[in-house]
């Protein structure tokens, strides 16, 4: 028999479910079953009977336990999701804005003199990791400039960059570009970046007076990748709760506000470094109004700490 997974007709899945919840409406399983799917709903289902067995709830959760958690993820998911879209378009502005301006070039990102290959890394084995992935990194760029120059019919507003377009000899500008390139695309842009452009994008964004450090850029990097993974999570409808993730470093003046460097509460964290002020308000205001209409406790559930709003309000704008 080759070694692949059965599929499991919709009664089976019901039977499956069964060993983590109870109900007595199968109908209202099935449809949930059919809209959702077995494997989405059943990491739901495995967390609930997990706090059952470490004695976090008193008895076998139910199929309303299962539906709370699920719609608790769900409208979780669209908050963050939107404030990552922010976050998303606020990164591509500053770097596209400071480094052109610092550069006098609409196209560093093509430009090898705007990059370190090896990250400025004192180990030799990931300075070698870095200059190889560099290589490729470039090339995705190029050749993604090259796509929207050349794929007229889906990008019809850089016509004029090909053919006997008035712009035929020209690169397509940063801030034209960034608008259709993926966040994970952005990240390696600002990763790769020379030093002193990696600080001129923080000073450009967030305030002129601060002297910011390579500790400072290297905390970017990990907040830009926390957010892309966040907002992959969102997008794809992923279950978000109990999910762990990329690594999240706190700025000096914030030691000791994050419990963890990869759960949601870290991810939190990196939005509301990276956000303006006006929106990490905004998003600590939401996650308050969904927190109040929650019918059960999150907190022991261990999706947030107890005291996450005091933490949020502690850390320092960037």
């Amino acid at each position: 028999m080759p070694n692949i997974d059965i599929p499991f007709t919709l009664n089976d899945q019901v039977k499956a479910i069964k060993k983590y919840i109870t109900f007595k409406r199968k109908t209202k399983i099935e449809k949930l079953l059919i809209y959702a799917g077995y494997f989405r709903m059943s990491r739901y289902a495995k967390d609930l009977y997990g706090f059952l067995s470490a004695g976090i709830l008193s008895n076998k959760p139910d199929q309303n336990d299962l539906l709370d958690y699920y719609n608790f993820d769900i409208e979780l998911r669209k908050i963050l999701f939107t404030y990552t879209k922010i976050a998303e378009l606020q990164i591509k502005t500053h770097i596209a804005n400071a480094v052109s301006l610092k550069l006098n070039s609409s196209t560093f990102y093509l430009e090898d003199t705007s990059y370190t290959e090896t990250k400025g890394e004192a180990d030799k084995i990931t300075r070698d990791k870095n200059r190889s992935y560099y290589k490729k990194f470039k090339k995705n760029i190029s050749d993604f400039e090259k796509k929207l120059r050349i794929e007229t019919h889906k990008y019809p507003e850089f016509k004029e960059y090909v053919g006997t377009g008035k712009k035929k000899k020209k690169k397509i500008p940063c801030w034209a570009l960034f608008s259709y390139l993926e966040l994970g695309s952005i990240m390696y842009i600002y990763s790769y970046l020379k030093l002193d452009l990696r600080k001129e994008v923080l000073k450009y964004g967030y305030t002129q007076n601060k002297n910011y450090g390579k500790i400072s850029t290297r905390c970017m990097d990990t907040w830009i990748d926390a957010i892309r993974n966040l907002r992959n999570i969102c997008c794809h409808h992923n279950k978000l709760v109990l999910k762990t993730s990329s690594v999240v470093l706190e700025e000096q003046v914030d030691s000791g506000i994050l419990l963890s460097q990869t759960d949601l509460f870290s991810r939190i964290y990196a939005l509301k470094k990276v956000l303006a002020p006006k929106d990490s308000l905004a998003l600590k205001n939401d996650l308050k109004k969904l927190i109040k209409k929650t019918p059960f406790d999150l907190y022991s559930y261990q999706i947030l700490p107890i005291d996450w709003e005091i933490r949020y309000n502690k850390i320092e704008n960037l």
